[in-house]
C-alpha cells in the first residue's frame, strides 16, 4: 500500500535507492513517505542539501509530495514526527484491492516444537482461519491451518496486508518452499506463459530485446525465462509494451499481479508491469493471437485495476464474452477471477439487471452476446431442415449434433424457440413449426385435407395407408404431412393402423372418466357400443390411455389410477 523510502544523509540519494524506488513504482505503490536517516552524522547545512536532492530526484513521480522526515535512530531526534507521518499516511490511504479468496506468497518455512511446520508470509489477498483448507500452488499439496499468528500474537483469522504465520502440520512430508503460494484448493492454477503490459526502467543502458533472458520476479517467486516482445524487436528506456514472459519453471501468478524483471548478468532491474492474461496450455499461442487479445482486453478494462471490485466485475464480463461462449457455472467464474463465489453473485445480479448476461439457472450464467449467437446457430440449423418443407420435425440428437453445450443453455434455447413458436418439443422430438411457411400451396391444401378428414371421421378414422388413395396423393407426400400432425400433436397415433385426431381423442378420454366415475369401472366390451365404432378402435383408445397412466387394466375392465388428473391429456 505505501513504501518508506530510507535515505542516509551521509550519502545521499544512491544507485540503489534509485533502484529500490524504480521497484515500488513498477508495483504499483502509489503512496509513501521519506526517512532521512543518520542525520546525526551530518550538518544541518548537509541535511538540507541532501533535503533538496531528494525533492528533485521525487519530482514527477508518485512520491513527487511525499513528506521528508529527518530521523536518527541513534539520537531519537525526529522519530516522534516520523511516527506520526508515518501513521497519518496510512490511515490516510484507502485500500480497493486485497479482496478475493486467500492468497498467500511463502516467505519463510521452518519447523517449530511442538507444532510442527509454519510457513510465513504476508497475504496479498483475501482470508483465511483456523481450520481452513488450504493448497500449495505449484505442487497441489493440501493441508488445514491449525493455528495463526499476527504480528507474533495468536489469533483465529488472518487477512491481506497482515505478517501472518500459519501452523500447517500437513506439509511436513513435503516441506514448501519460498514461492509457492497458499489459497482455497482449486482456485489457483501454476503457469509458465504471462502475458503482460511492460514499462522499461528510464536509466536503462542497453534496450530490452526479443527474446532476451530475463529473471521473474513476483510474489516471493524468482524464475528465469525469456520475454518474447509482441509490438518490436526492442523495447527502449521508459518506454512500455505488450510482451510474453516464458518461465523455465510453473509459477503461481495471476491476472493483476504486479511484477520485476531483471537481467540475470549484470544483475540489474529492467522493467515491471501487470499481467494481463494467463495461458495454461502448453501449446503457446501464436504472436498475433495474443496480441489483438491483450489489445481488445485493455480497451474492454479501460484503465480499470483488475484486482479492485469494480475490475472484478468487468473481468467477470470479458470472460463470459471472450472465453466461455456457451456460459460458465458460477464456481468457474470464481475460479477465473480469484473471487468468493458468494461475493461474485452480487457482480453478477448488477451485470443480468444490465442486460450484459444472462442468467440461465441459478448457478449457470453467459453473455447476452454470446447466447444470441449461439440461438442464431440453432436457428439456422432449423431453417436449413425446414427449407423447402423436406422435414417437419428433427430428433433433439440431430438438433444438437456437434454442439457439445450445457444442458442450461439448451434448455434456455428451447424455451425461446417453443415462446417464439418456431419449434415444438414433444419427447425426443423437435416439431419445427416454421416449416410450415416453407409448404407449397400444394402442401397446405393436402396438409388441411388430411385433418379435416380425421376431424370429421372421429371414432372411425381411415388408415393411414389409406390416404393416398382416399385423397389422391403420393405416399411419401402423405407420410411426410402425416409426420408433421403427429409431431405437433393435431393427429395421435394410437397403433399402426389407428390415428385419431385429438380432438377425438379428448372426447374418448372424457366418456371413460365419465363412465368409470358413474358406474366404477369400464368394459372394453361395452366401450366401441359407446363410441359407435369397432373394437379396434375400442382396445386402441383404451390402451393409450392406459400406456399415458390415465386408465389400469385388469382382466377387460379399465378402472382410473389414484394419479390420473395429473396425466391428462
Amino acid at each position: 500500500d505505501m513504501t518508506v523510502l530510507v535515505i542516509a544523509a551521509d550519502d545521499g540519494v544512491m544507485p540503489q535507492t534509485i533502484e529500490h524506488f524504480q521497484i515500488m513504482d513498477l508495483l504499483g505503490v502509489r503512496h509513501g513517505i521519506v526517512a532521512l536517516t543518520k542525520i546525526d552524522l551530518v550538518s544541518p547545512e548537509r541535511t538540507c542539501e541532501v533535503t533538496e536532492a531528494i525533492r528533485a530526484f521525487l519530482a514527477g513521480t508518485f512520491m513527487e509530495n511525499a513528506p521528508i522526515c529527518p530521523v536518527s535512530s541513534e539520537t531519537g531526534d525526529g522519530f516522534l514526527e516520523f511516527y506520526d507521518v508515518l501513521v497519518n499516511t496510512a490511515k490516510g490511504i484507502v485500500r480497493e484491492k486485497h479482496a478475493g479468496v486467500f492468497r498467500m506468497p511463502v516467505e519463510r518455512v521452518f519447523v517449530q516444537k511442538g507444532f510442527g511446520l509454519v510457513l510465513t508470509g504476508i497475504p496479498v489477498a483475501g482470508t483465511t482461519s483456523v481450520g481452513e483448507e488450504v493448497e500449495l500452488v505449484p505442487g497441489g499439496n493440501t493441508g488445514k491451518v491449525r493455528a495463526i499468528q499476527c504480528f507474533f500474537r495468536d489469533t483465529t483469522e488472518g487477512k491481506a496486508g497482515q505478517c501472518l504465520a500459519l501452523n500447517i502440520p500437513d506439509f511436513t512430508k513435503e516441506p514448501p518452499e519460498r514461492g509457492q503460494v497458499l489459497c482455497p484448493p482449486g482456485y489457483l492454477k501454476p503457469a509458465a506463459c504471462f502475458h503482460v503490459r511492460l514499462q522499461a526502467v528510464s536509466p536503462l543502458e542497453k534496450p530490452l530485446r526479443n527474446a532476451e533472458s530475463v529473471k521473474l520476479h513476483t510474489g516471493t517467486c524468482e524464475a528465469p525465462g525469456k520475454l518474447y516482445l509482441l509490438e518490436d524487436n526492442t523495447l527502449e528506456k521508459g518506454r512500455s509494451a505488450l510482451a510474453t514472459v516464458i518461465t523455465s519453471h510453473f509459477v503461481a501468478a495471476a491476472v493483476g499481479d504486479r511484477f520485476i524483471l531483471r537481467r540475470p548478468s549484470p544483475v540489474e532491474t529492467v522493467a515491471g508491469g501487470e499481467v494481463l492474461v494467463v495461458t495454461y496450455e502448453s501449446a503457446r499461442p501464436r504472436k498475433k493471437v495474443v496480441l489483438d487479445q491483450l489489445t481488445g482486453y485493455l480497451t474492454f478494462m479501460d484503465g480499470v485495476d483488475p484486482m479492485t471490485d469494480e475490475g472484478v466485475g468487468r473481468r467477470v464480463e470479458y470472460i463470459l464474452r471472450t472465453q466461455q461462449p456457451a456460459g460458465a457455472t458460477l464456481s468457474r467464474l470464481a475460479q477465473s477471477v480469484l473471487w468468493p463465489p458468494e461475493s461474485l453473485k452480487l457482480h453478477l445480479e448488477h451485470l443480468i439487471h444490465s442486460g450484459h448476461v444472462l442468467a440461465l439457472g441459478p448457478d449457470s450464467f453467459i453473455h447476452r452476446q454470446q447466447y444470441e449467437v449461439r440461438l442464431a446457430e440453432v436457428e439456422g440449423r432449423i431453417q436449413e431442415a425446414a427449407a423447402g418443407g423436406a422435414t417437419f420435425s428433427l430428433t433433439v440428437g440431430e438438433l444438437r449434433k456437434g454442439l457439445d453445450w450445457p444442458l442450461a443453455l439448451w434448455s434456455q434455447i428451447q424455451r425461446d424457440l417453443e415462446g417464439s413458436g418456431k419449434v415444438a418439443v414433444r419427447g425426443s422430438k423437435v416439431v419445427l413449426r416454421v416449416a410450415i411457411s416453407t409448404l407449397s400451396e400444394s402442401d397446405r391444401g393436402l396438409l388441411r385435407c388430411i385433418l379435416d378428414t380425421y376431424e370429421n371421421t372421429g371414432f372411425q378414422s381411415p388408415r393411414p395407408d389409406e390416404l393416398p388413395e382416399r385423397l389422391g396423393a403420393p405416399l411419401g407426400q402423405i407420410e411426410r404431412l402425416l409426420d408433421f400432425l403427429y409431431n405437433e400433436g393435431t393427429l395421435v397415433r394410437l397403433t399402426k393402423n389407428v390415428a385419431l385426431s385429438y380432438n377425438a381423442l379428448r372426447q374418448a378420454q372424457q366418456l371413460v372418466i365419465h363412465i368409470i366415475q358413474e358406474k366404477g369401472s369400464l368394459d372394453s366390451a361395452d366401450f366401441k357400443i359407446v363410441i359407435g365404432s369397432t373394437r379396434k378402435y375400442a382396445l386402441a383408445i383404451l390402451d393409450y390411455l392406459d400406456s399415458k397412466r390415465i386408465t389400469l387394466r385388469i382382466g377387460n375392465i379399465r378402472k382410473l389410477r389414484a394419479d390420473y388428473k395429473q396425466n391428462l391429456l
